[in-house]
């Protein structure tokens, strides 16, 4: 487990030099690289956040049709009863 480490290690430092030599070499723009990161960020987030609201909405709604299910119908009042007391 400990080679895996230092080969990590080494990777990384090997990757971080061969960009180094790439922004030095002119290929890109770094101020320009950087920009496309932070947006490539935000728009990473912005859809784990859909993509998460989307799953519990379908999650509750097929919940809501198994109310005749002994145990699960019991669950999903539950949580349905917990959600409105939020609001």
């Amino acid at each position: 487990m400990r080679g895996n480490v230092h080969e990590d290690e080494r990777k990384q430092q090997e990757l971080g030099e061969k960009l180094q030599a790439f922004y030095d070499a002119g290929y890109v723009n770094r101020k320009q690289a950087f920009w496309f990161a932070f947006l490539k960020g935000i728009f990473s987030g912005a859809g784990s956040i859909v993509g998460v609201t989307i799953a519990i909405a379908l999650v509750l709604w097929i919940l809501s049709g198994l109310d005749q299910v002994p145990f699960v119908g019991h669950l999903s009042e539950s949580i349905r009863q917990t959600l409105q007391q939020r609001k």
